[in-house]
């Protein structure tokens, strides 16, 4: 099932990188453009540039977690969006946040143009939007039906949350691990002519045997990096006087 995003809203083998697993929130960092002064959004959009360069490449691109980095993986696919690429999104795990898209879009579309764009021209946020093609999957059986039928082609795929479908006890373990390998047969299928990049996260307490699962999914990987979730705030003590 193909569907719209929504309409625009006003802005309101598996290692992790040598300098340690990234959060979730600094992936989102690096991909999107911020208010910043000219040098360290200079530096950014580097950092920026040479993630998407990597996200870009014809592979298996994954990226996981205790919970599942969908935000980073939105704001990457937003940002190619933004460039000009089409790009296709199969939601494993109902976590699509279509107003935070919106919303990037449009930060995205008020920023400096960069290429693709022309010198001097904005992208436009419904532009964005129209380049991507979200399709939704509510079992691990719509999912593998999903990536089986896709057709591969050069325009990245983004895969939210893959795992979270195979995790339902409701399927037995050996039909979700025979499923799962069928499914990244056809990842590798698509990744062998353009970019596929997963989003995964640890099953839960009461699931732990599916650990295997992402043993699987880590091992079908090109590139891997571990997210980890966003430092807490301190915690303040009131003054007494």
């Amino acid at each position: 099932m193909t569907e719209s995003l929504p309409s625009l809203v006003p802005p309101s083998k598996p290692l992790a990188p040598p300098d340690g697993p990234l959060s979730d929130t600094e992936v989102s960092s690096e991909m999107a453009l911020r208010d910043a002064p000219s040098g360290v959004q200079s530096a950014t959009q580097t950092r920026q540039g040479a993630t998407l360069e990597a996200l870009l490449q014809p592979r298996i691109s994954l990226f996981w977690g205790a919970q599942a980095p969908t935000r980073s993986l939105l704001t990457a696919a937003t940002t190619i969006a933004a460039g000009g690429l089409p790009v296709r999104l199969f939601d494993g795990g109902n976590s699509f946040d279509g107003y935070f898209v919106a919303r990037l879009a449009r930060q995205l579309a008020l920023a400096p143009a960069r290429p693709p764009a022309p010198p001097g021209r904005f992208p436009d946020p419904y532009d964005i939007l129209d380049r991507m093609h979200l399709s939704r999957a509510f079992t691990c059986f719509q999912l593998a039906e999903l990536i089986e039928n896709a057709p591969a082609g050069p325009e990245p795929l983004f895969v939210l949350d893959l795992l979270a479908t195979f995790y339902d006890e409701s399927v037995p373990l050996r039909d979700s691990e025979r499923l799962l390998a069928t499914t990244l047969t056809h990842l590798r299928r698509l990744a062998a002519v353009g970019p596929v990049v997963v989003g995964g996260r640890e099953p839960q307490t009461l699931v732990k045997e599916r650990w295997l699962l992402l043993d699987q999914l880590q091992a079908a990987a090109d590139a891997a990096w571990m997210l980890r979730p966003p430092p807490a705030e301190p915690v303040l003590q009131p003054r007494l006087f």
